[in-house]
């Protein structure tokens, strides 16, 4: 990302959250609904393949990605580089909860609600996305703004702000 002009990076930081991507009261039974139903949005834009979905559901099992943050809980799902197209993230506020396995868990859980569905293409920026998204988590009120956007312009523009704060 550093190579990138200042231009280009905010151009980049656009496409990779775009509205059309949000869904904010998002209504899902389970994790797995709310993952397919987000994974969906991807692949109807173009940013990932039709195997996305079940591909991140398989991860979700191994390598479980809730995370117990302060005021609300979120999940941020993904897979392997080899089932997305261009790089890209889906945000689903959810209407009611749904619940995930802790991070590094197998057998904790927590009830996510708001899941950042990543669609990554280079291996090094999914590392790099997971950390981004991590310090986002730790700004004081960020969580419970996003989860109070009344639409899914309002939680890009809050998302591209705080993001774009925390750039080098």
């Amino acid at each position: 990302m550093t190579d990138l002009s200042e231009t280009e990076h905010k151009a980049k930081l656009d496409e990779f959250i775009s509205q059309d991507l949000i869904r904010v009261g998002l209504k899902a039974a389970s994790r797995d609904e709310a993952v397919c139903e987000l994974a969906a949005l991807l692949q109807k834009h173009g940013y990932v393949k039709e195997s996305y979905a079940q591909a991140a559901l398989d991860r979700e099992k191994e390598f479980p990605t809730g995370l117990p943050t302060m005021d609300v809980q979120v999940a941020i799902p993904h897979t392997d580089v080899e089932h997305c197209l261009k790089p890209g993230m889906a945000v689903g506020v959810l209407a009611q909860p749904v619940e995930f396995t802790e991070m590094a868990t197998l057998d904790r859980f927590v009830q996510a609600e708001i899941i950042f569905l990543l669609s990554i293409t280079v291996p090094e920026d999914q590392v790099k996305w997971l950390a981004r998204l991590v310090d986002l988590f730790q700004t004081p009120g960020v969580l419970l703004q996003l989860k109070d956007s009344p639409d899914a312009r309002a939680c890009r523009q809050l998302l591209l702000e705080k993001l774009r704060k925390e750039e080098p």
